[in-house]
């Protein structure tokens, strides 16, 4: 008897519609739909005059016109500007964030890649005020906590108590790009890091990061997500809590994206 094999369906709903790319063709930015100018000047001196359709794919789903926050997953050939793709929209949707908080975190599998990643948010960030952290190792942890970490001023001949001064640390970036090992030491060791105000969470060259445990850092980073939005949310606080978790195959020369909302 000859069996029938069902073609399997994407478990997520959003997936079995997919948008095609290939639809999209390269647009110049002046034609780009609300791109900040000050992005667009970042831009040009970076020699960009317009965006590859993946970037303006994920643009248009992102940003808008027409935009509504829902769960993505994007295809797109290697080479085809998968870093900008992610990282412009990210920048422009925090340049109107007046606290300095940790808003975006960036994950890749090594320090070469994550300073190729950083490089390019560095380039459009500072363009709308937002600081980019690197956690890579590329420097002792002392050098990266100082990078990292805003300490409160201190004045000379006063006793300060080190529980109080604790609490007065501040982020001093809105985005870090970070590789899992170093990621976990600063979650686990470095007094005022926190997770507590993420908005997006990138995970970049996902098949390599999730084949290898890397100190389970993954399930850590949503954990601690998770409870500060339960926290907020018990203590009856309006609270928007959404993050953005990409994933990048770049098997048979693709990159895949996906969004997850936390709310």
């Amino acid at each position: 008897m000859e069996v029938v094999k069902m073609k399997s369906e994407p478990v997520l709903p959003w997936m079995r519609r997919p948008v095609d790319v290939t639809n999209f063709e390269e647009r110049t930015l002046e034609a780009v739909p609300c791109l900040d100018p000050r992005l667009k000047v970042a831009l040009q001196k970076m020699s960009i005059s317009s965006l590859f359709p993946v970037q303006l794919a994920v643009w248009q789903e992102t940003i808008g016109p027409g935009c509504f926050e829902r769960d993505l997953c994007i295809n797109s050939p290697t080479g085809s500007g998968k870093t900008l793709a992610y990282a412009l929209p990210i920048v422009q949707m925090l340049s109107n964030r007046a606290v300095k908080c940790l808003r975006a975190l960036v994950v890749l599998p090594t320090r070469d890649l994550a300073l190729q990643v950083k490089e390019v948010f560095s380039a459009i960030a500072p363009a709308v005020g937002l600081s980019v952290g690197l956690a890579v190792g590329q420097s002792s942890i002392a050098d990266e906590i100082s990078d990292l970490v805003k300490r409160p001023k201190l004045e000379a001949g006063i006793c300060y108590d080190p529980e109080d001064h604790f609490q007065d640390l501040k982020s001093a970036v809105h985005i870090l790009v970070a590789t899992p090992g170093r990621l976990m030491d600063h979650i686990n060791t470095t007094k005022g890091f926190t997770l507590e105000h993420l908005c997006y969470l990138v995970v970049d060259e996902t098949d390599r990061m999730l084949r290898e445990a890397y100190q389970a850092w993954l399930p850590t980073v949503l954990q601690l997500t998770r409870s500060n939005y339960e926290s907020h949310f018990r203590c009856g606080n309006t609270f928007n809590h959404f993050y953005c978790l990409y994933l990048t195959l770049p098997n048979c020369s693709t990159f895949t994206a996906v969004v997850l909302r936390g709310d």
